[in-house]
């Protein structure tokens, strides 16, 4: 009888132990590879163009001169289109000081209509505040 007591420990360890190698066998996606999705969305975020947002005011940037929304759409030269994730925030700087005074009278929340454009030092400019459409 030791030895069914023996194949019922490996048949338990076979069965625990099985999975977790398994799980460890499947392979990230290669850089380069990423789904098309991601590929849209990192360039999106280049602003390389001056490119028509809306977002939420949400923060003073408290060391720079700067704002921190929520990015809600994005005009793509058609239409309005909603940006998925609902947690997509970053950092615009104002076009000039004055801008950024308008900015410091806003309530957080404040939906905003932004041309945006990543200037030469790399940060998201605010070329212009629109009316919205």
């Amino acid at each position: 009888m030791p030895s069914l007591k023996i194949l019922t420990a490996c048949t338990y360890a076979l069965l625990l132990i099985g999975p977790l190698a398994l799980a460890q066998q499947e392979l990230p996606v290669p850089p380069g590879e990423q789904p098309d999705e991601f590929d849209r969305i990192i360039q999106q975020m280049k602003f390389d163009k001056p490119t028509r947002i809306v977002g939420r005011l949400q923060a003073f940037d408290g060391y720079e001169d700067a704002i921190w929304i929520v990015w809600t759409h994005v005009h793509d030269g058609r239409r309005w289109r909603d940006i998925r994730n609902d947690e997509m925030m970053f950092k615009v700087f104002p076009r000039d000081a004055g801008m950024m005074d308008f900015f410091r009278k806003l309530k957080p929340g404040t939906s905003l209509h932004l041309t945006v454009q990543t200037d030469q030092d790399g940060n998201r400019r605010v070329l212009s505040l629109d009316e919205g459409a």
